[in-house]
């Protein structure tokens, strides 16, 4: 059994190690082991609603704005746009916007923990300067920032955290330093991943090994 401890205690310290970690590009932050538990693509949010509910996951957002940058919806009654008004080409059909100062979108999940999740994202603005947050019953767990070039074409953002996080806040700056102002964040075709709980494998490494010995024991 003295065996056992090493193990135990280094299934126990990984956790405490674990970093939210951030990826671009589509399937970058599927955790191993994972497997997909929400999925939304605001398709029938036909009123743009905020808090929006689809998928196992809450969106709501805190500007005054919703109307998706004027235009309604991605590739539809978006006649003569400004600049950093045609959203994502990552997008289809309908997505989820906001406006305002500071303002930001929150995603939720209403079950589990997640530990990863990717979206397409865009910005109102001519380049496209995210600023993310990742909280855990209300602490937060992590942040950061990435750039992803120019406004109407976008890239889908990933984070990812061996701990979890039960919500991501997604703000977009007209500049790769702004951490306040005027925010215009977009999100479309969220995907978010579980994997087993860190204690639970521990039980289950524990449980495994326990087998064996019983094993062992009768084979004797």
């Amino acid at each position: 059994m003295k065996s056992i401890a090493p193990l135990l205690a280094t299934l126990l310290a990984l956790p405490a190690a674990a970093a939210v970690v951030q990826t671009t590009g589509a399937g970058s932050a599927t955790p191993g082991a994972a497997h997909l538990a929400y999925t939304a693509d605001f398709e029938t949010n036909l009123n743009l609603d905020s808090p929006w509910s689809e998928g196992g996951l809450l969106f709501s957002h805190t500007g005054l704005d919703n109307d998706n940058g004027g235009c309604g919806y991605a590739g539809g009654n978006c006649v003569d746009l400004g600049a950093g008004e045609s959203y994502s080409q990552a997008f289809t059909g309908n997505y989820f916007a906001t406006a305002g100062t500071n303002a930001y979108l929150s995603i939720r999940s209403l079950g589990a923990q997640l530990n990863g999740i990717e979206f397409a994202v865009d910005s109102g603005y001519l380049s496209i300067h995210v600023m993310w947050q990742t909280w855990l019953d209300g602490a937060l767990t992590g942040s950061g920032r990435v750039s992803l070039g120019a406004a109407g074409v976008g890239d889908v953002l990933g984070l990812s955290d061996a701990v979890g996080f039960n919500e991501v806040r997604v703000y977009a700056f007209d500049s790769a330093t702004d951490t306040a102002g005027y925010s215009v964040p977009a999100i479309d075709s969220v995907r978010a991943f579980t994997i087993a709980e860190p204690g639970s494998l521990a039980l289950a490494a524990l449980a495994g090994l326990g087998v064996a010995g019983l094993r062992r024991r009768r084979a004797v």
